[in-house]
């Protein structure tokens, strides 16, 4: 094992001298935006009518899609930093960091609707590149579906960072556009992965989220890209470590400009997919957006049932918490399979392309701003709980626990076909009802996990309002990747498991779509109304 001081220094001596040796070369111009069109969903022909989704999962899936590219985990989900794993750790950052894939990208925008054309910025080997678009859902199994192919002249293999000085340690990227993604009739409303393969076996992929901003689909799909781009480590930096592998060495700005570590396509592989393939399955109708599109479209859930989040939706904009909260209360559900949500405030600037924060560094003008300031949403000085609208929240990482049912024969855990205890599936954030302010919430399982040496009880749990919305915590973010059994943190789930997640979510899932979940459904609360932070028990 090498010293903690001597790994540190290296890490630091490598991102100072690739900073060194690619911020002074020539570098493209600013990068574009995406350039807006002016066609509305009806003029792509896209089919938006009832039972759409379960029509466009009866076209012909690829089930190559993802061949040669295993699910690659982002920055702190992999990642080994403590004890004699240290030097697992260093390895994991210094690979997602400055990479080994022959070819990467990344886009001007996260999301795109009708007429939009979106730039494809892509660092090759000097050989053509292969773009391959799948939109992903069902298929009958298949999984994706190919939509376009396309073949480059040779790409060069472009500068690989540009680092703004500290404490910013904004990571950037200047490549040109290689090839212009027009959404058209082709690409209707979904999740897609742009495959790229150098020709030498070697590939990548880069996310894209087609929305229809006119959908009246009957449950909306956010997109946890604020999250994904938090925890992206490409090019040394992401907003949780840096070179010394600590939050002390972290950047305080994230930019889109840059591939995301990994495989490339974020978290959504392991954190949305597994969930989004499952609703297609179903043929539920979905309304797919992002974080960006919530943070500044206030009409972006007017005409939805209820929302959808995955398993990792950490960072709310002051917007998106408003947006939520407003859905909430006209009766619109809001659901979460995951935990941590809602937890970060971060801000977005240049065009939202990039993501700020600071979590109350000194370095920060704004910080005891209640408006401004980038931290937790519980601490100073915006004190608003995430619990106040979630009914639970955060209290700990590090788990690998069970569920145990707390009221087997009530939805949504009556359809398990081995009840009373879902084995592994607790971990890697949980959440908890019970050490903070919020509206009673009926438990729907519990976990007793053992946390910094005391002794925590993590829970899922339900609660329904006076307009018929049900809002509903499943509290681990090892729900969506349970169902494919991809948990990095137990990578070998009971069949059991794994058989229960998928009928439970789709129970969820199939109650969503109904509508007001307090309609048929109303919670049982089992734990009273939390008014009094002082009387909690400390975690």
């Amino acid at each position: 094992m090498l010293p903690r001081v001597r790994l540190t220094s290296i890490a630091i001596v490598l991102v100072t001298l690739f900073a060194l040796l690619f911020t002074g070369l020539p570098l493209s111009p600013e990068i574009a935006p995406a350039i807006a069109g002016t066609n509305t969903s009806a003029q792509c022909n896209w089919d938006t009518a009832a039972g759409w989704v379960a029509r466009e999962n009866q076209k012909v899936g690829d089930p190559n899609w993802a061949n040669g590219i295993p699910v690659e985990y982002a920055g702190d989900f992999s990642g080994k930093e403590t004890g004699s794993e240290r030097v697992g750790g260093f390895t994991h950052w210094l690979r997602n960091s400055f990479g080994s894939k022959g070819v990467e990208g990344w886009l001007d925008a996260a999301s795109a609707t009708c007429g939009n054309q979106v730039g494809l910025h892509i660092s090759g080997n000097a050989a053509p590149v292969t773009i391959k678009v799948f939109r992903m859902g069902y298929y009958g199994g298949a999984g994706a579906r190919l939509v376009a192919t396309v073949k480059t002249a040779p790409i060069l293999k472009y500068p690989v960072v540009h680092i703004s000085p500290a404490p910013e340690s904004k990571v950037t990227t200047r490549w040109p556009v290689a090839w212009t993604l027009v959404i058209s009739t082709k690409t209707v409303p979904g999740q897609y992965l742009i495959r790229l393969d150098d020709g030498q076996g070697d590939a990548s992929f880069v996310p894209l989220t087609v929305m229809d901003p006119n959908s009246r689909s009957a449950i909306t799909a956010i997109s946890s890209v604020l999250t994904w781009q938090a925890y992206n480590e490409w090019g040394g930096y992401s907003l949780y470590k840096g070179p010394a592998l600590t939050r002390a060495s972290r950047g305080m700005v994230a930019s889109f400009n840059r591939p995301y570590d990994g495989d490339g396509s974020g978290q959504f592989r392991y954190m949305e997919y597994p969930i989004l393939r499952l609703a297609e399955r179903l043929g539920i109708d979905l309304n797919y957006i992002t974080d960006l599109e919530l943070n500044k479209d206030v009409a972006s859930l007017h005409n939805t049932k209820s929302i959808l989040y995955g398993g990792h939706g950490e960072y709310w904009t002051t917007q998106m918490r408003a947006a939520l909260e407003s859905a909430v209360s006209r009766g619109i559900n809001l659901v979460s399979f995951g935990g941590n949500a809602g937890y970060n405030r971060p801000r977005l600037q240049a065009n939202d392309r990039e993501l700020v924060m600071w979590r109350g560094s000194p370095a920060d003008p704004n910080r005891k701003n209640p408006t401004l300031a980038t931290v937790s949403w519980r601490d100073f000085p915006i004190l608003k709980p995430e619990a106040l609208l979630l009914g639970s929240q955060y209290v700990g990482l590090g788990v690998d626990g069970n569920y145990s049912i707390t009221h087997p024969s009530r939805w949504p855990f009556n359809v398990m076909k081995y009840p009373g205890t879902l084995r592994n599936i607790v971990g890697r954030e949980v959440d908890s009802p019970l050490y903070a302010i919020g509206p009673a919430v009926e438990e729907l399982a519990r976990s007793v996990i053992v946390l910094r040496s005391k002794q925590i009880i993590s829970m899922a749990t339900y609660y329904t309002n006076s307009k018929g919305a049900g809002i509903l915590d499943i509290g681990s973010n090892g729900w969506s990747c349970a169902l494919d059994n991809i948990c990095p943190w137990h990578p070998q789930l009971p069949s059991s498991t794994r058989i229960d997640a998928r009928l439970v979510t789709e129970a969820i899932l199939s109650g969503m779509a109904k509508g007001p979940l307090a309609k048929w459904r109303p919670a049982i609360p089992n734990i009273p109304a939390r008014t009094n932070v002082l009387l909690l028990p400390k975690v």
